[in-house]
């Protein structure tokens, strides 16, 4: 049976990603996280003993990753170009730190057993104002989390709207979720086309939920795609990437509904594999409840 390389981005709550990492040890999975560089808290050495099976990597490229900068993007391709250098995996899943398996070991792995060469992406249908994101040049790709740089982004975007310049006229974009499960095949074309994506994207604005899927489109890839139909907005629920998200509790647009012990019972009726968001900080109890749960013997 193949490998599977779990691809985290963390930047907090490292006693919960602890309790991720010893959840996805497995002699079949390889793990490499990608630690933010903003992040003081981390030390390496409160990981040690956390894998007994599994190959766990922090990538020593550490980026400064901002809320719908490029950087996400980036980060992401440092943790495919790491884990494909290191061989063959029929499978790269980005997590979040934030997320855990809702599912075994064993049934994530026959499920993929028996679906091997399906792409798993999230698409979604897109709405007018994601065209705004990668049509016009954005001045702080990384500002959109702050407010001063956020609106000089926007200022800049409607002038040159006005004057009806855009970038990346001959670029078909697509829309999506940014977590996903793809094959060693798409994993290796969307490193070599490395070059490519930052020439598009380095001055967009939430590119990490568009980059892959618009990849993807452009390639014989999109044939593979496990559920190829988009669905209408981010609420709507589908098996597409396998990840229960709860987008219409969520606290704002920006972020999904933080699972609370309460929804142990949802969280156990749904087919998904892995469930985002947790957080320690807010029900910690819930957490404890999935990794008592699932804890690999």
């Amino acid at each position: 049976m193949g490998k599977h390389a779990y691809l985290i981005l963390a930047h907090k709550n490292f006693r919960q990603l602890r309790k991720l990492i010893e959840l996805l040890d497995h002699p079949r999975n390889d793990i490499y996280i990608h630690v933010d560089a903003k992040a003081k808290d981390f030390r390496p050495e409160d990981f040690n003993g956390a894998t007994k099976h599994s190959r766990l990597t922090f990538i020593p490229e550490r980026i400064s990753v901002n809320w719908g900068g490029v950087s996400i993007m980036r980060s992401e391709l440092a943790l495919l170009r790491h884990s494909t250098q290191d061989g063959h995996h029929d499978y790269y899943h980005l997590l979040s730190g934030m997320d855990l398996p809702i599912k075994s070991q064993q049934q994530i792995h026959d499920f993929f057993d028996a679906r091997q060469g399906k792409e798993f992406i999230n698409l979604w249908e897109f709405k007018k104002s994601t065209l705004s994101r990668f049509r016009y040049y954005t001045v702080f790709p990384e500002g959109e989390g702050r407010f001063r740089t956020r609106i000089i982004n926007h200022i800049v975007k409607g002038l040159q709207m006005l004057v009806g310049f855009r970038i990346n006229r001959d670029v078909d974009f697509r829309f999506g979720s940014q977590w996903f499960s793809i094959t060693h095949d798409l994993a290796t074309y969307v490193v070599n086309h490395e070059d490519w994506l930052e020439k598009v994207f380095r001055h967009t604005s939430t590119c990490d939920e568009i980059f892959l899927p618009t990849l993807v489109a452009a390639s014989p890839f999109r044939d593979r795609l496990f559920i190829s139909t988009p669905v209408h907005n981010q609420r709507e629920v589908n098996l597409s990437n396998m990840r229960f998200i709860d987008w219409s509790r969520g606290e704002s647009v920006r972020h999904p509904w933080v699972f609370r012990s309460d929804d142990m019972p949802l969280l156990e009726s749904v087919e998904h594999l892995w469930a985002r968001k947790f957080d320690e900080n807010v029900d910690s109890d819930i957490i404890d409840r999935l990794y008592n749960k699932l804890l690999p013997v």
